[in-house]
């Protein structure tokens, strides 16, 4: 990637990792930033370079690290300005709204999503890290067109910052399995934290509660737009927890202790499977 121009659409919590991390491994790194201030910041720091008028003409890969509909908004707007033949990828949580997109417009760039599985439940420019992705999977959604060769360049751009693993998935895949993986929980930590409860916890909490509720502290106007553009399947998942919930809530209240005994020993057996054998 050493002779690659890449710019990095939104220097908030994400895109400022990136730009963090990958300014060593590319021969230009441009921003796109709303925020004046955390702009001219990080051009002095030197952790991206000065830009030209308009960065999207001259850079081989462009990384969308904005809100859902703001990427959606940013392509159709810019849709003409990119330079011919590049790579546009992005961080966006819920896959297939870009995609179609992509598809319709028929645009210069070829589109190949990224979705590193990092974060935190902080926001903010100011709490960006350049190894928030050390040791994190990447997920690539690459797009009918993309040749081979591009795709690679987007794997060695996940490796750049510091992903261990790369997976590979169609965009419904992808959406699907993350309103398991990733939606569904954030959902939960906020349906167990909307209680009167919440407030008198204090000291009679241990691991468990801390480990449930701790993405509670959550970027309602971000994942408002996650939830909602990914809404068949999270809607599904939803469905399938609240199936589990009522069928552990009858055990309980019908005493059957051998039926919660099965439901916890299964549970417990598959996840003891998928992380190894060790509980």
């Amino acid at each position: 990637m050493q002779n690659k121009t890449v710019t990095v659409v939104g220097l908030g919590l994400i895109g400022g990792s990136i730009a963090r991390v990958l300014r060593p491994f590319v021969k230009k790194l441009y921003a796109i930033e709303q925020n004046s201030d955390v702009l001219d910041f990080a051009q002095k720091q030197g952790i991206v370079d000065v830009a030209p008028h308009n960065p999207l003409e001259e850079s081989d890969i462009v990384v969308l690290c904005i809100y859902p509909g703001d990427s959606l908004v940013f392509v159709k707007e810019n849709v003409n300005n990119f330079k011919k033949g590049c790579i546009l990828t992005d961080t966006v949580g819920v896959k297939t709204p870009l995609m179609n997109l992509c598809k319709k417009l028929n645009p210069p760039f070829t589109y190949i999503g990224g979705h590193p599985m990092a974060g935190r439940e902080v926001s903010g420019f100011i709490n960006s890290d350049k190894n928030l992705f050390s040791g994190a999977s990447f997920i690539i959604t690459p797009s009918d067109n993309a040749k081979a060769e591009q795709i690679s360049l987007i794997e060695k751009f996940a490796l750049a910052l510091g992903c261990k693993v790369v997976i590979h998935a169609t965009a419904d895949e992808h959406d699907k399995i993350i309103a398991y993986t990733s939606q569904l929980p954030h959902i939960i930590a906020t349906a167990m934290c909307d209680t009167p409860l919440l407030v008198k916890h204090k000291n009679y909490t241990g691991g468990s509660f801390e480990d449930v509720t701790r993405v509670a502290k959550i970027n309602e106007n971000l994942w408002t737009e996650l939830f909602l553009e990914n809404k068949k399947h999270l809607a599904d998942e939803i469905k399938r927890f609240t199936a589990s919930l009522e069928k552990i809530g009858r055990a309980i209240e019908q005493n059957d202790s051998e039926a919660l005994r099965q439901i916890m020993r299964k549970v417990r057996l598959d996840k003891e499977a998928i992380d190894g054998g060790h509980s």
